[in-house]
């Protein structure tokens, strides 16, 4: 698979213009090599789009997808129906359930290099497929997106943003920038940029040992996660709480909750693979375990060999969502010597669920300390009815705390997210060097943060940290040099790092975001550069991308140097000036639509304001002059212009402040009287519209 020669020899046999000589018909030739290359790279279930048809599976070999990806374009296209795939369908068919599978695989593949080649076939099947004829191009749209959706590097974008600009009088022009746009906006993109990969087979997290218990008055868990899958399915863990349910309610007993944690408990007592969250055991399995009962999150505590109990939670988690998971247990001594016990989950920062909950009072030491798994079966004198359950997820940072931290921290950190490597002690500086007012703030609250939460800190685990088979502690103790308490990895964890799309925006050019306007424009007046309608197919294709393209924006500036670069470059007044040309094109394009373009763009200019919540004064800039200019909105029509009203009335309950601070009220009534004034104003200049025709009253209510 390595020589270029012989690359081009397997394109040219798949194409047909050269044989094995043995006979078959090129396509059947195709096929082979099809079936050959998804084999290699691990095969898969079924080539249909839904996904419950494919289990996660992580793949074998990510030069064969390269391979795949440099074949695509050569490979015949042409036939496909209800009941037969082409070989070009059935290859990148193929490649996205590949893709799609897991985190693992695409991180595989962007390591590779897959996306630059998919890129590169899909600029080889434009200058070939103009109109787009070929039925399974959303399927290789579908593949960039996902790839570009986990990891996007600046050379990618670079190469994505030029096919797009050699091809956007195309048939593709449109669906590109549509990918990007759910790229930029893809559930991966709210996890770490940096995490833990747990294979689900062998793999996890081995922290060390204790010579004592180390949680006399309760603990804390955190950590973001992306379950690739459970074992279970969601109808088992139903039947089993029903089944309990009804058993609690004909006893009369016990509650029904009680009922369900209690078959939980039994169900995790057999042989079923019930992925660990963690372990903390003793050498007598005496200890605290977290594990995935189907979606649900049981806590399991056993202080004694008959003494075990277990709660369920109710939050039914999704597989392949980020999520922000904190586990608290305290235990408060009460007034009349009885400890109260509380155990709380907490999901994207959020208390979601607080339940009463024995705290175990553990007097052996601290043997296992497992992430990801529970001791393996070969550690002695554990795992007699066990078997080891590993996680098949991605894990960010992980927090073990010693004592409960409260909800407030808990919500903080949630907030602060898990790019972010603390610092603790003396050492950690003050953020002195910030470039902007959010980013120094930002640094303080996150410095304030660590200084809250240090002393409670007893393990911290860092995926970007990890080298080789183990991953030092960042804790307080750990980042001094107090101890050092290096967690062992066992079996197989892999670290993903990926490249979001928002930073590399930030890193194209100078602008960010704002390097996307130039596909907006057809044609530019060659004296003054302002913006002005070129030919009608160009004209047509600009305007079609720019609602994606300000939409891409609003997600673009919410990270802080795409912001920075958006007030560096006066970006409200190049915004307000490419608006007026777009207006003005739709308005003067021959065009038989029902508005839904103008309407579109209405939407995403809307969203672009609203999505600023870093920078005040850029919002009340971007109000001022995008939204309340009405000038530049007189140019629609009126169906478009009640439309924009409508959303700046809701806007004086949601975003008060910013309305406030723009002036909106007598912006508004300027604009009116400007624009839709009913008596003749003889010699004054606001008579006259922008396109400096003479405008008859009333003219933009028309």
């Amino acid at each position: 698979m390595g020589k270029p020669e012989s690359l081009d020899k397997l394109k040219n046999v798949v194409s047909g213009i050269e044989n094995f000589g043995c006979g078959e018909e090129s396509e059947a030739t195709a096929f082979l090599v099809i079936d050959s290359l998804i084999a290699t790279m691990g095969g898969v279930e079924s080539f249909e789009e839904d996904e419950d048809s494919n289990p996660p599976s992580v793949m074998l070999n990510s030069r064969a997808a390269i391979v795949s990806g440099e074949l695509i374009p050569w490979l015949p296209g042409l036939g496909d129906s209800v009941k037969f795939m082409s070989p070009r369908t059935r290859m990148v068919r193929g490649l996205l359930v590949i893709i799609r599978s897991c985190t693992r695989n695409r991180a595989m593949c962007s390591t590779a290099g897959l996306l630059g080649v998919l890129l590169r076939s899909v600029e080889e099947i434009i200058s070939k497929d103009v109109d787009m004829k070929w039925n399974a191009a959303a399927i290789l749209l579908l593949c960039i997106q996902h790839l570009a959706g986990h990891s996007l590097s600046v050379d990618d974008l670079h190469r994505w943003l030029q096919v797009i600009k050699a091809a956007v009088t195309t048939a593709w022009s449109s669906p590109l920038m549509l990918a990007l746009e759910k790229a930029m906006s893809g559930k991966e993109s709210r996890g770490p940029a940096c995490t833990f990969e747990f294979d689900g087979e062998s793999s996890g997290l081995l922290g060390p040992g204790e010579s004592r218990w180390p949680f006399t008055n309760g603990y804390a868990f955190a950590t973001w996660i992306y379950i690739e899958s459970f074992a279970d399915t969601l109808n088992a863990a139903t039947a089993a709480a029903a089944i309990a349910a009804a058993a609690a309610a004909k006893s009369g007993k016990t509650s029904a909750m009680s009922a369900a944690a209690a078959a939980s408990a039994l169900a995790g007592e057999g042989t079923a693979h019930m992925p660990r969250l963690f372990s903390f055991l003793s050498a007598d399995n005496q200890g605290i375990e977290a594990y995935f009962h189907a979606q649900f999150l049981v806590v399991e505590s056993g202080s004694g060999k008959a003494r075990k109990s277990s709660l369920h939670f109710t939050h039914a988690f999704k597989p392949q969502c980020w999520y922000f998971i904190g586990l608290e247990h305290s235990c408060k001594q009460g007034l009349l010597g009885k400890a109260e016990s509380e155990l709380r989950l907490y999901i994207d920062g959020s208390l979601y669920e607080s339940r009463p909950f024995d705290f175990p009072r553990i007097s052996k030491p601290l043997s296992f300390c497992c992430i990801g798994t529970n001791p393996p079966p070969t550690m002695a004198g554990l795992q007699r009815r066990r078997r080891q359950c590993p996680l098949f997820a991605e894990m960010g940072p992980v927090y073990i705390f010693k004592e409960p931290i409260g909800p407030e921290r808990m919500a903080r950190l949630a907030s602060r997210g898990g790019d972010v490597l603390p610092c603790f002690g003396n050492g950690a500086g003050l953020p002195w060097l910030a470039t902007n007012d959010y980013v120094r703030n930002k640094a303080e609250e996150s410095s304030i943060l660590d200084a809250d939460i240090g002393g409670y800190t007893h393990l911290l685990y860092h995926p970007c940290l990890l080298s080789g088979r183990f991953c030092p502690d960042a804790s307080l103790s750990g980042a001094a040099g107090t101890l050092r308490r290096p967690a062992e990895v066992l079996g197989q964890v892999h670290v993903a790092t990926r490249m979001k799309p928002v930073e590399s925006f930030w890193a194209l050019a100078y602008g960010g975001p704002m390097s996307l306007l130039p596909l907006t424009v057809s044609n530019v007046h060659k004296d003054s550069l302002e913006p002005c309608l070129g030919n009608l197919p160009l004209s047509l294709s600009t305007v079609t991308l720019a609602a994606p393209v300000f939409r891409i924006m609003s997600v673009a500036i919410q990270h802080p140097g795409n912001n920075e670069e958006l007030c560096r470059t006066q970006g409200p007044e190049i915004l307000a000036r490419i608006l007026r040309y777009l207006l003005h094109s739709l308005a003067s394009l021959d065009r038989k639509h029902d508005g839904v373009g103008e309407e579109e763009l209405v939407a995403a200019i809307v969203s672009l304001c609203q999505s600023q919540k870093i920078n005040h004064v850029l919002k009340v800039q971007l109000f001022r002059t995008l939204l309340l200019d009405l000038k530049i909105w007189s140019l629609c029509n009126y169906g478009l212009q009640k439309k924009l009203l409508s959303s700046l009335q809701d806007m004086v309950f949601t975003e008060a402040t910013a309305m406030r601070n723009a002036e909106a009220i007598q912006l508004l009534l300027d604009g009116c009287r400007r624009c839709y004034w009913m008596i003749s104003e003889k010699d004054s200049e606001t008579t006259f519209p922008l396109d400096r025709n003479t405008r008859q009253m009333g003219d933009s209510l028309l």
